[in-house]
């Protein structure tokens, strides 16, 4: 995967873009002194090399019904890996899955309405095999921030 060459007015669209995606490229413009073709030209050649995945709106979770969250991690055969992620990316309670190195072959952050939905979810992973359930008490930061302190550190 080759990174891609970020310079400082991308790294202005970036931030202006996090903390609000609705922005206007009239505004972003405006707000960092480009020209709107400039700023268009930026935002399709991040969207291009993938750094822009998407423009996303970000959901409350509380407010749809869910009231655990938890991070479940599976140990399994790793020879189980292609079948587990598909039946896993299935199942619209598991917000994130991530493939790890070590003992457990995968951590979950799933999302239930209560402890016995929850002890579903858990129930369906116990098939491929050991489970460890860690319960969200509340989340301090959930969102990649994107500071000149953030590109120092990337780019050193």
């Amino acid at each position: 995967m080759t990174k891609p060459s970020l310079n400082g007015l991308d790294w202005q669209i970036l931030q202006a873009l996090q903390s609000n995606a609705r922005i206007t490229v009239s505004d972003l413009s405006q707000r960092l002194n480009r020209s709107r073709s400039s700023i268009t030209e930026h935002i399709r050649r991040l969207q291009d090399e993938g750094v822009i995945k998407s423009f996303n709106a970000t959901i409350d979770e509380e407010k749809l019904g869910v009231g655990i969250g938890a991070f479940v991690r599976l140990q399994a055969d790793s020879s189980q890996h292609r079948l587990i992620v598909q039946t896993v990316d299935q199942i619209p309670e598991v917000a994130e899955c991530h493939v790890l190195t070590g003992s457990d072959l995968l951590m979950m952050r799933v999302i239930a309405r209560d402890m016995p939905h929850l002890r579903s979810l858990v129930d369906k992973f116990t098939e491929w095999g050991a489970t460890t359930t860690d319960v969200i008490f509340s989340t301090v930061k959930i969102q990649l921030s994107i500071t000149p302190h953030l590109r120092r550190a990337l780019e050193t």
